[in-house]
């Protein structure tokens, strides 16, 4: 059996052709394929490196069970649309978010609580009944508390009450956002105006930088661990699970939380690849080889 996993995101897509029966698998990397920042140009980079995959094993993409995760495949509109495109190409097709194949990768399948620290957070429990559950990740205006962006968004608003003291900017960690962002309202509110998510989690490095040297910076990843754990905690619930960060911010964080927290973290056992491998097997034993699956 010619299993194809795709893990699409914001920045890289990475997808796998792999035969089950003798474990040997070719791998590529291509651009994005995030079905919400740009649809058509996440369609052709799969679409090419299926492309390339399947000539690499001298087999045709119906030949191949397709699972992707891919980012934006939680919107109705969009799973959709690219299901449409794509499920015809194989033999049995799955689409998903790459949300749900990090889930599945993070413990092989097994019960875990995953806790992304990106420039958003969210956290996403899979039980031991199968059940599946997601917590937080209610976008920037709102959530994603934890995240880059919180973060630096949090910089930011200490940033504006210094500009509005009578001392003015006395902290390091501030001096060093102000010649990014600006150190008044004439630089600041055009900045303000226009500053998106990422613009914002571009800032939060400078925080961890600034640890240990500036009381600010303390106080802020204080504020961070605090964040995060409280997403762990509710993603947690009752359940006896063990929990895998993962992100950008995973690996820095860890050492921020509180010991019982430090506890429960174990690294993850496979990648987001791994999970759709997993989902793959899932659907080969579930249905049968006449229709495509879907899923969002």
């Amino acid at each position: 059996m010619w299993i194809l996993t795709v893990d699409g995101g914001g920045s890289k897509t990475l997808a796998r052709l792999t035969n089950s029966s003798t474990g040997q698998h070719w791998q590529q990397y291509a651009g994005p394929a995030s079905l919400t920042n740009d649809f058509s140009l996440a369609l052709s980079n799969i679409n090419q490196l299926s492309r390339t995959l399947c000539q690499q094993a001298g087999i045709s993409s119906q030949q191949v069970v397709a699972v992707m995760g891919l980012a934006g495949a939680g919107n109705p509109q969009q799973h959709q649309q690219a299901s449409q495109q794509l499920a015809k190409h194989y033999s049995h097709f799955l689409l998903t978010t790459d949300a749900k194949t990090s889930l599945y990768g993070a413990n092989l399948g097994q019960p875990v609580l995953v806790v992304a620290l990106g420039t958003g957070s969210v956290a996403m429990r899979l039980q031991a009944d199968g059940i599946e559950q997601q917590v937080g990740g209610w976008g920037f205006n709102i959530g994603d508390e934890g995240g880059g962006a919180w973060l630096g968004k949090q910089l930011v608003r200490e940033l504006l009450w210094q500009v509005d003291s009578l001392a003015g900017i006395t902290s390091p960690l501030l001096d060093a956002v102000a010649e990014k962002i600006g150190n008044d309202a004439a630089s600041l509110l055009p900045w303000l105006k226009t500053a998106s998510p990422n613009d914002f989690a571009a800032l939060a490095p400078l925080v961890f930088h600034y640890a240990q040297q500036c009381l600010l910076a303390d106080t802020l990843l204080q504020r961070h661990a605090e964040a995060v754990q409280q997403l762990l905690w509710h993603g947690r619930e009752q359940f006896d699970l063990p929990v895998v960060l993962l992100g950008g911010l995973a690996d820095i964080t860890a050492p921020r939380l509180s010991l019982p927290c430090q506890a429960l973290l174990q690294p993850a056992k496979g990648s987001a690849l791994d999970g759709a491998y997993i989902l793959a097997l899932q659907l080969i034993s579930s249905s049968p080889f006449s229709g495509h699956g879907h899923d969002n």
